[in-house]
């Protein structure tokens, strides 16, 4: 009872610094730029999706893989072990001898699929030439984008048990401040306007000066 109280007044307390994240993510986005052809790529890969999604129906099997797989994942990089994987078309589970804040929030903080995209990509150009189809990687890694974020929207929608590891304040913050990160990450590879560097100092001092404010009116 006291930790989760504990974990409650932690998510309240950072809430002004993703606040400060947020308004450092819309400066960014506001940046006067000229949409080139990395963008439209990117755009258009994401609304691809968005359409495959509205009008041919959600790819449930293939998100409920990729939530369990980065369960997994995250559960052997914190030195877990999994002992039970399980996933089918609208359920799946994993097994691990070792639960955290991590490894139950990974999947809603990782895109999975845009991360493997990014790998094969890499290790392709080891062998071969690939600049020829950076649009189509591109392409790709938005619509894989705009899956992860439409699947963690709809599954924060229902009751999920993996955020009682770090109490729903928290956990929500968490996964609201990885993913804008990795948006914004992301942009700062295809928008050369567009600076991840500038984005972390920003929010960060963005932050420290919304509690600045509110420490001075509680106590002045």
């Amino acid at each position: 009872m006291i930790a989760r109280v504990l974990r409650t007044c932690f998510g309240l307390l950072l809430i002004p610094l993703w606040a400060g994240y947020s308004f450092a993510f819309y400066e960014q986005l506001m940046l006067p730029r000229r949409v080139g052809q990395p963008e439209v790529a990117l755009l258009l890969g994401i609304t691809a999706y968005l359409a495959l999604h509205v009008f041919l129906g959600a790819p449930s099997r293939a998100y409920v893989f990729g939530h369990e797989l980065t369960h997994a994942t995250a559960a052997w990089m914190s030195g877990g072990q999994v002992k039970g994987f399980k996933a089918g078309k609208t359920q799946g589970s994993v097994v691990t001898n070792k639960v955290t804040g991590f490894i139950a929030l990974a999947p809603y903080m990782i895109p999975v699929y845009s991360i493997l995209a990014a790998l094969a990509y890499g290790i392709a150009g080891f062998f071969w030439d690939v600049r020829p189809t950076v649009s189509w990687f591109l392409f790709g890694l938005g619509a894989s984008l705009a899956f992860h974020l439409v699947f963690t929207v709809e599954a924060l929608k229902q009751k999920q048990t993996d955020l009682d590891v770090l109490g729903p304040i928290l956990s929500v913050g968490l996964i609201y401040w990885a993913n804008i990160t990795c948006v914004l990450g992301v942009l700062s590879l295809v928008v050369t306007e567009v600076h991840f560097g500038a984005y972390l100092a920003g929010g960060w001092h963005a932050g420290l000066d919304l509690y600045r404010s509110i420490f001075t009116q509680i106590f002045r």
